[in-house]
């Protein structure tokens, strides 16, 4: 997963709520994905056999999405590491 930390605008709060993780892995199992990038300003993507397509959330993630998003998955020393380099590769 590839989070990279970006000023966006705002989005409706309803199409924040509407996303969640658990429905993004499991969009990434029935389509044979190998990762989820997690970018402010875009929609979820996913890597299929090396190629990288958005995913089927119909709207672009804000910072506050993103950090929702990964923040639930992180250790401690990992959401040190993003606040302070912008951005974080990890496995889970």
């Amino acid at each position: 997963m590839t989070m990279t930390a970006e000023a966006t605008p705002r989005v409706a709060p309803e199409a924040a709520r509407s996303l969640n993780l658990r429905a993004l892995l499991e969009e990434m199992i029935e389509k044979g994905a190998s990762d989820l990038h997690v970018t402010a300003g875009e929609r979820p993507k996913l890597r299929i056999d090396g190629h990288i397509t958005d995913s089927g959330a119909d709207h672009v993630l804000t910072p506050k999405d993103c950090l929702q998003l990964t923040y639930s998955i992180l250790t401690e020393n990992q959401k040190k590491r993003f606040e302070t380099e912008d951005e974080l590769d990890f496995s889970f």
